[in-house]
């Protein structure tokens, strides 16, 4: 198809084109880089349907240039004397054969912009040159060229020269922003779940979002039915018969390179094969900075999963799992051996993985994942395995299997080595002593822990991890707060000795933790700053990590008063967490439910305490885990109400609840618990008339917390103390007691703390956002330099747009200025 123009009132005609494109989006970002300057050459390579055509379209309508030739080539191979040809009708010139064609073009006083669409990738060598030759010369011609695989052109020169601009697939995917604004149009009740599922499955492949949100329900065929007919012409029919078997075979795998295809299939030089998939862009993403090991882009994966019959896929897979395995991908090797069947396979494979596996990204999650997939013969078939569930099932506080497996270890047959007796024993001892301490039996935790730490090999450092961290936080629960920072601290060595970062981010959380406990809030803020920082010193999406830091963030913005940046990083924490299989969740829908009681909102405070409820019955996790949190929370919300005569009578029953019929631990990632709810009860005392009763509480209960020096808690009690003297006519000494906003006890007066800005009431995080704005970051990179996700920086962007009466980034920038909030 040729189409060219000669005069700009007639840029209609390639307008024209964009009837083909109905789902076309205005693409702003990208428009504007590529009309910003006058390279003589943009390059835009890609697979299919990232939208290369429309956006080279948009830019002739939108410049208008005065002499165009649009030349569809369709990916077919030209001579050079058919290109010529074709050339020299849209030019509308005489000159055909390719030397006088070139001269003509170097010769000629109008500027020409020459379109060549689906550059082909088989080219001829000759139009190759030729085309090399017209770039290097003094013609006036811009050269817009959309291709599938970067042309055999100096390209090199041509970029030192600054005359070339390329964009690949990365640029001209639809980011985050652009992607909300596709579902919006097409499918705009779509729940966020959904919306996050198709956008893992595209990564902002244009086509492949369309024609996965054109499902059942839009037509008579699903998307996944329109994706395998779209890739069928724009994918399997333009490869020969050894690279579909190739992209067939790499779709049942979680990740390919050069040698693991050589390996996987000799008899048709795959290494080969594999290297001309790459270059002509057949839907690989690298995941590694070093291009070694690629995906296919789960979309187009998932399509061509039908393509192979079962046998090639169990002999693809089976194989592949040894070679991952070796490549030390044992979690991705066990995963394919799940997924045929091999559950042996797997469960030899699983002996390898290590606890530091264990504690990072999404891996216990993953864990106990396997945990249901695979036989109980073949869980615990090692004293390795039985150990690695047991550190499984006791961080996902699911007690009760803990206990059964922890018992197995201890019968294990007695080996012929003392010393392999005494190491298991040590391990056994080191798992034992800290369920004691999630039961609440502090004298069990100190008796095992410190017995197995007289005994731990160096090698078994994880062991010696867990039995500090378990005394450390025995001893918080227990009041002896000196006591749990030694251990801490012993525990935070031992994690940087070892050079483990996830250990020692783990063990700065229970330290953030007693910092809140004591009141010490500055120095918690910034030991929360350096973990953040820590993180982005590992490889890959730490889930479970960010989840903890950002719960306790989001704790210390609730303390300070800061209701919008408490639900921002709570929400955050949420979500990762229930990515992670964390139960720490628990906090964070606890977190939230506070966060709506100070606004008011109980009903929304209450649905966080059932979804809190069903999460942990949901993850089996032992009740006496979450029970009385959940109960201390509801008896908040009735404090908040006014609700004194309902509150006293559960207030009390919390409080035999948590004491129990024998001495026992709170919980332990609730260290105060017991504390706070005797707190409840003086106060539903004092709300009954019962002021004598209450003070006397208060009394005793602000001794106590003084002596575990429980700063924060103490600052409450001493508030309470002192409303309750007044009423009693008691005159207290000492100055009021200065609260946060929002907090239960606060004189309702208060108002809270903000930053004044000039005429705006931007919250500290957007102004925050809109510093990283003005430094250029895109939303991308600010959601990684913030550890938030794409969505709320898209939010924040709104309201900033919407507070300063702005559209762009650009303009938002300029206005803060003018205002004096950025500098």
């Amino acid at each position: 198809m040729l189409l060219s123009m000669t005069r700009r009132d007639e840029t209609q005609v390639v307008g024209a084109r964009t009837s083909q494109w109905a789902h076309h989006l205005p693409r702003p970002r990208l428009l504007d880089e590529l009309l910003a300057g006058a390279q003589r050459l943009r390059l835009l390579c890609a697979p299919a349907g990232y939208g290369k055509t429309a956006l080279i379209n948009e830019c002739v309508r939108q410049s208008r240039p005065e002499r165009c030739v649009w030349l569809d080539l369709e990916g077919h191979a030209l001579t050079l004397a058919q290109f010529c040809q074709r050339l020299a009708t849209g030019l509308q010139v005489d000159a055909r054969d390719p030397l006088t064609l070139l001269t003509w073009l170097e010769r000629s006083e109008d500027a020409w912009w020459l379109v060549l669409d689906d550059y082909p990738a088989q080219s001829c060598p000759e139009l190759d040159q030729w085309l090399d030759r017209l770039l290097r010369s003094q013609g006036q011609v811009q050269l817009w060229v959309s291709c599938r695989q970067r042309p055999s052109w100096k390209l090199a020169r041509l970029l030192l020269e600054g005359q070339l601009l390329e964009l690949g697939a990365g640029q001209l995917a639809f980011d985050r922003e652009e992607f909300e604004r596709v579902v919006e149009w097409r499918v705009p009740a779509a729940e966020p779940a959904a919306r996050e599922k198709l956008w893992r499955q595209t990564h902002g492949w244009c086509a492949g979002t369309f024609l996965l949100l054109n499902g059942a329900g839009r037509h008579e065929r699903a998307g996944e039915l329109w994706m395998r007919d779209y890739l069928g012409g724009e994918l399997l029919a333009r490869v020969d018969a050894d690279e579909r078997k190739l992209l067939l075979g790499i779709a049942h795998l979680p990740r390919v390179s050069t040698t693991l295809c050589q390996q996987l299939w000799p008899d048709i030089d795959a290494g080969s094969v594999f290297r001309r998939l790459l270059q002509s862009q057949s839907f690989f993403e690298p995941l590694d900075s070093d291009a070694h090991w690629y995906r296919l882009l789960p979309a187009v994966a998932q399509a061509l999963l039908g393509e192979l019959n079962a046998a090639g896929v169990s002999q693809v897979r089976l194989s592949a799992c040894r070679l991952l395995c070796n490549d030390g991908f044992v979690d991705e090797a066990i995963e394919l051996a799940l997924s045929i069947g091999y559950v042996d396979v797997a469960a030899c494979y699983m002996e390898r993985l290590t606890l530091d596996w264990l504690l990072i990204e999404r891996n216990l999650f993953t864990w106990l994942d396997w945990r249901a997939r695979l036989p109980l013969r073949l869980l615990e078939c090692t004293p390795n395995l039985i150990y690695m569930n047991a550190r499984a099932l006791l961080s996902s506080w699911r007690l009760d299997e803990a206990q059964a497996c922890i018992a197995r270890l201890a019968r294990i047959s007695p080996q012929p080595k003392a010393s392999v007796n005494v190491r298991i024993l040590a391990n056994w001892q080191a798992l034992e002593g800290t369920l004691q301490g999630l039961l609440g039996n502090a004298e069990g935790a100190f008796e095992h822990c410190e017995s197995a730490l007289q005994h731990l090999e160096l090698r078994d450092w994880q062991s010696s991890f867990l039995c500090y961290s378990t005394l450390a936080r025995v001893s918080m629960a227990a009041g002896n707060t000196e006591q749990a920072e030694r251990l801490l601290q012993s525990c935070l060595a031992l994690a940087r000795h070892q050079g483990c970062l996830a250990s020692e981010v783990l063990i700065n959380a229970d330290r953030i933790r007693q910092l809140i406990l004591g009141g010490e809030w500055l120095e918690a803020e910034m030991l929360v700053k350096e973990c953040l920082l820590l993180i982005t010193r590992l490889s890959g999406r730490h889930s479970l990590l960010l989840g903890r830091l950002q719960l306790l963030q989001g704790e210390l913005y609730l303390l300070r008063g800061d209701l919008d940046a408490s639900e921002e990083a709570l929400g955050m924490a949420l979500d990762h967490g229930t990515e992670s299989g964390d139960p720490y969740t628990l906090h964070a829908l606890i977190g939230l439910s506070e966060v709506q009681a100070c606004r008011g909102d109980f009903e929304q405070a209450q649905a966080h305490l059932s979804a809190a409820t069903r999460a942990m019955q949901c993850a089996k996790i032992k009740e006496n885990c979450y029970q009385a949190i959940i109960l201390y929370q509801n008896l908040r919300l009735l404090a908040r109400q006014g609700a004194w005569t309902r509150l006293l009578p559960m207030a009390l029953a919390a409080r035999a609840c948590v004491q129990g019929d024998k001495p026992q631990l709170p919980p332990l990632h609730a260290p105060s618990l017991r504390q706070r709810i005797e707190l409840m009860v003086a106060l539903g005392e004092q709300g009954a008339g019962q002021t004598e009763a209450a003070r006397k509480r208060l009394e005793t209960l602000l001794a106590d917390c003084e002596r575990r020096r429980f700063g924060s808690l103490t600052r409450e009690v001493q508030a309470a103390l002192a409303r309750a003297n007044a009423e009693s006519g008691v005159v207290s000494a000492g100055a009021e007691v200065p609260l946060a906003p929002f907090n239960l006890l606060a004189n309702p007066r208060q108002e809270p703390v903000s930053t004044p800005r000039p005429g705006l009431d931007l919250t500290p995080r957007e102004v925050c956002v809109l510093e990283l704005v003005a430094q250029g970051l895109s939303n991308q990179e600010i959601s990684n330099q913030l550890f938030i996700s794409l969505n709320t920086v898209k939010a924040h962007t709104v309201h900033i747009n919407h507070k300063l009466g702005v559209k762009r980034r650009t303009q938002a920038v300029m206005r803060a200025k003018a205002m004096g909030v950025l500098a």
